[in-house]
């Protein structure tokens, strides 16, 4: 009896098998965080149009949030970024949006604001970014605006780029290279001024 053809057939459906289920959790995860993504914009977009609303119970200070809880809504309008920003880096947190980094200030507040996402997923349209573009960060407060002066490639350990340098900035945070599969080597950064 030759066992070579079960063998063979065996592993070929356990691979199909294998694959069919690696797809649709990457789909699942995928429906899962544009249902995320518009249902917490479209909320957002409620409270801030909510007459008196909640605004009196909006968080002004990092200690005030919890990991997950939104922040605001970040937008790059002319690379088509858009997208809700969670406070924290977690796993779970960046899977389900761009978060803010804690121990960094929130918009609105002197210092180096921190957002940071994943390149292969809302931030993948950032590595057209150029000085001069527009970043808008709205929270329930009002919306501040950013302009790009520039952009760098660091050492995911050269964690300088977040200090604060006594001015009110944005900095984003991305994996570098872009087309990159798995870990990426490097970190792309964008600092951003207020709008004058």
């Amino acid at each position: 009896m030759n066992l070579r053809p079960s063998v063979l057939r065996f592993a070929q459906r356990l691979f199909l098998w294998l694959g069919i289920a690696t797809l649709a959790y990457a789909g699942g995860t995928a429906a899962y965080v544009d249902a995320y993504q518009r249902y917490q914009s479209w909320k957002f977009e409620q409270d801030l149009t909510a007459p008196g609303g909640n605004k009196a119970e909006i968080a002004q200070d990092t200690a005030d949030l919890r990991e997950g809880d939104i922040v605001g809504k970040l937008e790059v309008p002319r690379i088509g970024i858009s997208v809700m920003v969670l406070q924290g880096i977690e796993k779970k947190t960046l899977v389900a949006g761009a978060g803010h980094v804690p121990q960094t200030p929130l918009p609105g507040v002197a210092g180096n604001v921190v957002i940071a996402a994943h390149r292969d997923t809302f931030f993948r349209n950032l590595n057209g970014i150029r000085p001069g573009d527009r970043i808008q960060v709205a929270t329930l407060r009002r919306t501040y605006v950013y302009i790009v002066d520039s952009t760098e490639v660091v050492d995911p350990d050269d964690i300088q780029v977040m200090e604060s340098r006594g001015r009110a900035e944005l900095t984003l945070i991305t994996c570098y290279p872009f087309y990159l599969v798995g870990p990426a080597p490097k970190r792309f950064i964008v600092h951003a001024q207020p709008s004058k």
